[in-house]
């Protein structure tokens, strides 16, 4: 059961590795599940904003043009929110675009969340309750956070975090009660934010110091924890996790040096974390570990040459 369990999640993982490659690939996708269908958005040639999808247990893929040449410029970020499919990404300008659409339509309704030279990095998007949250990389290097109430197309903005805080997309999840974000700091370190539902202060915490973290992280709560997955130095693969509601973080080292050559994807499945990254000589290696192990194990899903 273990290994079919893995080949499952490594097929799907190969389809998405592009979203964990900012630095190494011109695409890199979102990818949901949403009722019987499985939903991609990439950014797209031209710089356009793609959207596809197809029924599951099909081959067939149906393609949308969700913006069109010279409109986006990072990778997206897609969530589902009732009847809806929720797409953001940095726009022309800097600017922070919004576009959703109702499931089994093809008309995509565009806004923009924050103007000109207020967005640089590729955002992180969840639905929370009632409202959709969106969390980026803002001017100065400070870290800014967005949400709306579903339906409505009044964004509220928040600053997290201030000037030469933020190097990096961040990810964000919610863990019960609250919203958690996390991102690259300043002189490489791994930050930590998180605030209740419904309030504005956000409570900063360093996961790990200087010289620790090269690449954005990738987070997912799992039962009590918070995990979070980062590029180490030396082109390692670190790990951390902590009890939710404490402020001691574990760290791991999933990967030792020159094995992990891009920002990781991370997922919960079962009883198990699932690690994906880009290897040395552009492979694609996945990793997983039994919650509440450290022995993390390796595969190779794609090999050298594999991955821009």
């Amino acid at each position: 059961m273990r290994w079919l369990m893995i080949t499952a999640v490594a097929a799907v993982i190969t389809v998405s590795a592009g979203s964990i490659t900012a630095a190494r690939a011109a695409s890199q996708p979102s990818m949901t599940t949403d009722g019987n269908d499985v939903n991609i958005a990439g950014h797209g040639a031209s710089n356009s904003l793609r959207f596809f999808w197809a029924v599951n247990g099909t081959a067939t893929w149906h393609r949308e043009t969700i913006a069109g040449t010279s409109t986006t410029y990072s990778a997206p970020s897609m969530t589902n929110d009732g009847n809806d499919v929720n797409i953001a990404a940095k726009g022309a300008g800097n600017r922070l675009r919004f576009f959703w659409a109702v499931n089994g339509t093809t008309t995509w309704h565009p806004e923009t969340i924050a103007g000109t030279n207020t967005t640089y990095s590729a955002p992180s998007m969840i639905t929370n309750g009632d409202s959709v949250n969106i969390a980026v990389e803002g001017p100065d290097h400070t870290l800014l956070f967005y949400w709306a109430v579903n339906g409505s197309s009044v964004w509220t903005r928040e600053q997290v975090a201030g000037a030469n805080t933020t190097y990096s997309a961040p990810s964000m999840t919610t863990d019960g009660d609250g919203v958690i974000i996390a991102v690259e700091g300043a002189n490489h370190t791994l930050r930590f934010y998180w605030a209740l539902n419904g309030t504005t202060t956000w409570h900063p915490e360093t996961v790990a110091g200087k010289n620790t973290t090269y690449s954005a992280p990738s987070m997912t709560t799992d039962g009590n924890d918070v995990n979070i997955a980062a590029q180490g130095a030396g082109s390692s693969l670190r790990f951390y996790w902590a009890v939710n509601g404490t402020t001691t973080w574990h760290p791991e080292t999933v990967a030792g040096k020159n094995t992990t050559y891009s920002a990781p994807s991370m997922t919960t499945n079962g009883d198990s974390v699932n690690i994906a990254a880009v290897g040395a000589g552009s492979s694609l290696r996945f990793y997983w570990a039994e919650n509440g192990t450290a022995t993390w194990h390796p595969e190779t899903v794609a090999p050298a040459g594999s991955m821009a």
